[in-house]
């Protein structure tokens, strides 16, 4: 009856509805952290579904340059296989933690008047026929197009020429190389590239399966980078050492042993 008489005196003390008013506190705390952590899943699932009905958006800016752009996803991979699966497996297939992943294919296509706007005179050149043989003759060619000073095209190539008839007739003729244009080209590139983190590196990666593709520069950075949560970060179970209260010998006591902890800064 003792025992009981002190736990109904502690129940109607000021500690105990400290200790209730806190509970409550950290119960509203939690409540809001977990309503937190639901509207950021509803955001994810509602840029995941734009992201996988969007179309590409083009752009010509100020400066000439054609800007293209798409909603992307915000998801791991095992929610990225909801909305789309040949993505998610691109980022399987990666080593190491993958941080940003992304992946195109685009056309280098161009007419005629394109080509002739932009061709370049002074690094165009026809060489001089050479003869092989008695009736054949082989030109080489360089054709260089510059779109501006980071972006050009050189073409080098061999014409060959051949002449039929009597060796009587062929001898007294001369060979020349009048010109050589480029009537259309049309070319197309997959391009995956992103970052990702390999021995605690951050590292920037682009990957294609183009014979022609070399790398001169490759840069990145990763902003947006998610932020640790410190606040009330939910309860965990471990050893504890606390300042309580002995209701059998009615005096405050130092308790040892293992508790039921609730987080409210973690670092």
């Amino acid at each position: 009856m003792k025992v009981l008489t002190k736990i109904w005196k502690f129940i109607n003390s000021k500690i105990f509805g400290y200790a209730l008013i806190a509970a409550f506190i950290l119960l509203f705390l939690g409540t809001c952290g977990r309503n937190s952590v639901l509207k950021e899943k509803a955001n994810r699932t509602e840029q995941n579904l734009i992201a996988s009905n969007d179309t590409i958006k083009s752009e010509r800016l100020k400066n000439g340059d054609l800007r293209v752009s798409i909603n992307g996803y915000v998801a791991n991979e095992k929610e990225l296989k909801v909305f789309n699966e040949d993505l998610a497996n691109q980022v399987k297939a990666q080593t190491g933690k993958v941080v940003t992943l992304n992946n195109i294919v685009f056309h280098l296509r161009q007419d005629t008047a394109d080509l002739r706007a932009y061709i370049n005179y002074l690094l165009t050149k026809y060489e001089t026929p050479h003869q092989i043989n008695d009736s054949t003759w082989n030109v080489d060619w360089t054709l260089a197009y510059t779109y501006d000073s980071a972006n050009y095209d050189i073409f080098i190539g061999r014409t060959q020429v051949g002449l039929r008839g009597p060796k009587s007739f062929l001898k007294d003729i001369t060979l020349t190389h009048n010109k050589t244009s480029l009537f259309n080209r049309d070319s197309k590139m997959s391009l995956t590239w992103g970052q990702k983190y390999e021995d605690d590196k951050l590292k920037v990666f682009a990957q294609t399966s183009h014979p022609a593709f070399q790398a001169q520069l490759l840069e990145g950075v990763y902003v947006d980078y998610p932020e640790k949560k410190h606040w009330f970060t939910g309860f965990g179970i471990g050893p504890a050492a606390n300042i309580g209260y002995d209701f059998l010998h009615n005096q405050p006591a130092i308790i040892i042993g293992v508790g039921i902890q609730y987080n409210i800064y973690q670092w």
